[in-house]
């Protein structure tokens, strides 16, 4: 439960100081199969990588390409699409797909409310 809470603070830590950016900051790998890029606009984030746990409708949870895994909470209104920008099924969602998450504010907390998935597995 520690690490949980732990994992989440670290993720909101993570979009408060890329909110707080005046430039958006871009940072991908090309030759890494993950990559990274966290990008901010008014109350909205994003972070690309591959996913390491997926629990359709409570949690996913990317690795970004450093080795240490984010935690994310679903929203309640979550978009899933695919490749082709085409809604999919969130059960698509499969463990080793690289996926671009799209974060905004729900309340008092910062919740995934889209996934993109740009490569099945």
């Amino acid at each position: 439960m520690k690490q949980l809470l732990a994992l989440i603070c670290g993720a909101m830590l993570i979009v408060a100081y890329a909110q707080a950016q005046t430039d958006t900051t871009s940072s991908t790998t090309t030759s890494s199969p993950a990559t990274t890029s966290m990008t901010s606009s008014g109350s909205t984030a994003s972070n690309t990588g591959t996913v390491t746990d997926y629990t359709p409708g409570a949690a996913i949870t990317i690795d970004p390409g450093t080795g240490r895994p984010v935690h994310f909470v679903i929203g309640d209104k979550v978009q899933v699409l695919g490749p082709d920008g085409k809604v999919i099924a969130n059960t698509d969602v499969k463990k080793n797909a690289r996926v671009h998450l799209r974060l905004v504010q729900q309340g008092d907390r910062t919740v995934v409310d889209q996934i993109n998935v740009e490569e099945l597995k």
